[in-house]
């Protein structure tokens, strides 16, 4: 059996198509067993990497084409899962080293979850001639940074006009510093204001915990459609019943590659109509508590499995 389930979903024409070969064979590669399911709205065309044994192996999982919203994908992922351990992620994330898990795993042990990871955020894609795809490159540097170019070599360099600054913010009942990067001017979304461009130096959805925690939560709320705050909601779940590390203060070296790509909106405010009723919704469930979001997304899965007896 693997240790670890990976849950990618994809739908529509989301640019995770076309790094989802190199994203899968990352997984496989990690030096402890790991099986990968690709959950997809549909069927639409995805090419993943060879199993390489029966306890690494990708298996894609066609739901429901009205579910295109990474939450709901990720539901029906999860219940395909053989894993105890869960690692929820995206089509255009890979691990940087064939440790990542071992290490992450080391972290979310003993009750709690791992989330954020600090992410570099690739820009031209991968060179020719690298070693083994993404799980072998390797960043250069000591201080912290974000965007990245890929040398033939395998080295990830910085690149120098990215611009990195701290802002304090909330989470949960804790405040603290946090990282906010604006990318260089070949990052850069045109027509989007300058109050939009910035991006989180970390994976901002990524999350490993016990599969029996994302049941006992009701995994992601059913109610987020498209883009936005589905991740926020499910993290908000999973602290109150599991101490929560996030990587990206925990251990800064324990990184993922993020394959650039335009936003999912377009709008110049930043915020598309899916965004601004997500946001909503995130807001009202926020304020109820979490334990009165994660009794109605239980009901809600009651609700299901009574419509599909």
């Amino acid at each position: 059996m693997p240790d670890v389930t990976v849950v990618i979903p994809l739908y529509g024409t989301h640019e995770g198509r076309d790094s989802l070969l190199a994203v899968t064979a990352a997984w496989l590669a990690q030096d402890v067993p790991c099986e990968v399911v690709v959950a997809t709205a549909g069927d639409i065309p995805v090419t993943v990497a060879e199993d390489r044994d029966a306890h690494r192996r990708v298996r894609v999982v066609r739901a429901d084409a009205r579910l295109a919203a990474p939450g709901l994908l990720r539901n029906a992922g999860a219940a395909q899962a053989r894993s105890p351990m869960l690692y929820l992620s995206d089509a255009d994330i890979a691990p940087l080293g064939r440790d990542y898990l071992r290490r992450a795993l080391r972290l979310a042990t003993a009750g709690r979850a791992f989330a954020q990871p600090w992410m570099h955020r690739l820009l031209g894609g991968l060179r020719e001639g690298g070693p083994h795809g993404p799980v072998d490159c390797r960043p250069t540097g000591t201080d912290p940074f974000c965007f990245v170019r890929a040398g033939s070599d395998g080295s990830l360099r910085q690149c120098d006009d990215e611009r990195l600054l701290w802002e304090e913010r909330s989470y949960g009942t804790q405040r603290y510093p946090t990282p906010l990067v604006f990318p260089p001017a070949a990052g850069l979304a045109p027509g989007t204001h300058d109050d939009y461009q910035w991006r989180a130096p970390y994976h901002w959805g990524a999350l490993l915990l016990a599969r029996r925690t994302f049941l006992e939560v009701g995994g992601y709320c059913p109610r987020y459609f498209g883009w936005g705050r589905e991740d926020d909601d499910l993290l908000v779940k999973a602290a109150a019943r599991d101490r929560v590390v996030r990587g990206w203060r925990a251990e800064p070296s324990l990184a993922c590659l993020h394959f650039e790509h335009p936003l999912p909106f377009s709008e110049p405010s930043g915020e598309s109509p899916e965004w601004k009723a997500n946001d909503a919704l995130y807001a009202r469930r926020t304020a109820a508590g979490a334990d009165a979001m994660i009794e109605e997304d239980l009901a809600a899965r009651r609700d299901h499995g009574r419509e599909v007896e």
